[in-house]
């Protein structure tokens, strides 16, 4: 039988050396649980930085529509109290600025047509 670092035939038999194998292959398990821990780790940082860009942006599409659909309502707001106090107005007998126009508009054109003033 040879003994060749602590083997014989295939076999074990230095305790030193057994503990030095053993060791070595402790800490190689331990070095790829490490590096398999880190890769999950980047995997799941990575997937949750892609999930809050993605909310984000979500949250950026609804603040930019609700700010536009509050133009609008404002917009119309301000149509409709416009026309509440020119109709008031004009129930007292003061023109609004459209009466106006639609009157200066008639005048133009009754004006244009031949016959009235000859």
């Amino acid at each position: 039988m040879t003994k060749e670092n602590g083997f014989d035939n295939g076999f074990l038999t230095d305790s030193k050396q057994w503990e030095k194998t053993i060791k070595e292959n402790d800490l190689k398990r331990a070095e790829e649980s490490r590096a398999s821990l880190q890769a999950l780790t980047d995997k799941a940082e990575r997937k949750r930085a892609a999930d809050q860009e993605l909310f984000y942006k979500a949250l950026l599409k609804t603040r930019k529509e609700e700010e536009e659909k509050r133009a609008v309502e404002l917009e119309k707001a301000k149509a409709r109290a416009l026309n509440k106090v020119e109709e008031e107005y004009e129930k007292h007998g003061v023109k609004s600025s459209k009466t106006e126009k639609l009157e200066n508009a008639y005048r133009s054109t009754l004006g244009n047509l031949r016959g009235l003033d000859d």
